[in-house]
């Protein structure tokens, strides 16, 4: 059976190399194998991407040459979600297309929710001596259900244009059930991912939040001249190394306490002043950037502890330092 798809021109959506290997027999391998391309992928790369990026691994594990994440449209027609990815120019899948999936393990797995595997699907009389996918032959076949919480569930399937000489193994079922649990997890975080970015947008709009670029600008280091330059020079130094405290930056600028503060009066600024404004730069950075925990962030400050950093902090930007790092951490 020949099975058609949609005329749908394909997307343009970017490539990596794959370099297919052998297959990879040892569970443990696998395990390792799987780990490597999901400490690869980063945060920012749930998506579609780092989905591909899984069924890459997939394809390399089994052996095989193509692999679908299918999301079923009717009893007769999927949509491909995801595919593994090619530096192929012929490559006869790409997202969006549709193909019919009546009478393939495909639609057996969306009909009952089991994994199903045939080293050689021309001899199971349930389906046609030989059926293809889009003109690609299906001889050998791995797939079970994607369950994911903020989705309906989806067919993560891997097949071969030649059989299998070996039957699937349990450790084969184990690792294409580890893979669909791998890909429904990164559905979920994408799903976060863009709610999130919509809260965003909402809170935005009515103004309760500001843009990064605003709160940097409202971050940064003052202008100042004179001692009060001076200060800052001292606070700037002594951040993450020295106690920020205004006997310590008077004692650093041979001063006594009581003449800073009446240097300071005179132009009108307080030490407090200045010290708030020079922590609020830093603790932007060390959110953003460098990602640093809050507890660290406390002590580079020098606040007596997390609770007076988060404090100081929503006094700032009316926000906990966790939210503003969870709200802006894409946008750097």
């Amino acid at each position: 059976m020949k099975l058609n798809i949609s005329s749908k021109a394909p997307l343009d959506y970017p490539r990596i190399d794959v370099q297919f290997k052998p297959e990879v027999t040892s569970f443990s391998e696998r395990i390792k194998h799987l780990y490597k391309v999901l400490a690869g992928t980063p945060y920012y790369s749930a998506d579609r991407s780092g989905i591909s990026r899984l069924l890459d691994a997939g394809c390399q594990i089994f052996g095989f040459e193509h692999a679908l994440l299918l999301r079923r449209l009717s009893q007769q027609v999927a949509e491909v979600v995801a595919t593994s990815e090619s530096d192929d120019d012929e490559d006869p899948f790409y997202m969006g297309q549709h193909i019919h999936v009546e009478n393939t393990p495909s639609e057996q797995i969306f009909s009952d929710g089991a994994s199903h595997h045939y080293k050689n699907v021309p001899s199971i009389a349930a389906y046609s001596a030989a059926f293809s996918y889009n003109g690609v032959d299906v001889n050998a076949y791995i797939g079970t259900l994607v369950s994911s919480s903020s989705t309906e569930p989806m067919v993560v399937c891997f097949f071969s244009s030649t059989p299998k000489e070996a039957d699937f193994s349990a450790e084969d079922i184990e690792t294409i059930e580890l893979l669909a649990e791998g890909v429904a997890c990164m559905i979920d975080l994408q799903k976060a991912q863009a709610q999130r970015k919509l809260t965003d947008q909402a809170m935005f709009a009515m103004g309760s939040v500001k843009t990064l670029d605003e709160y940097l600008q409202q971050a940064k280091l003052p202008e100042v001249y004179g001692v009060p330059a001076r200060v800052v020079e001292v606070l700037q130094r002594r951040i993450g190394r020295a106690q920020l405290g205004i006997g310590h930056v008077a004692e650093e600028l041979n001063l006594s306490k009581r003449t800073l503060q009446r240097r300071l009066q005179q132009q009108d600024i307080s030490f407090a002043e200045l010290r708030d404004q020079v922590r609020f730069h830093y603790s932007i950075d060390y959110l953003i950037k460098q990602h640093l925990s809050i507890d660290s962030i406390s002590a580079s400050l020098d606040f007596s502890d997390r609770t007076s950093f988060t404090n100081a902090f929503k006094r700032w930007t009316g926000l906990s330092p966790s939210t503003f790092r969870k709200l802006f951490r894409d946008y750097v």
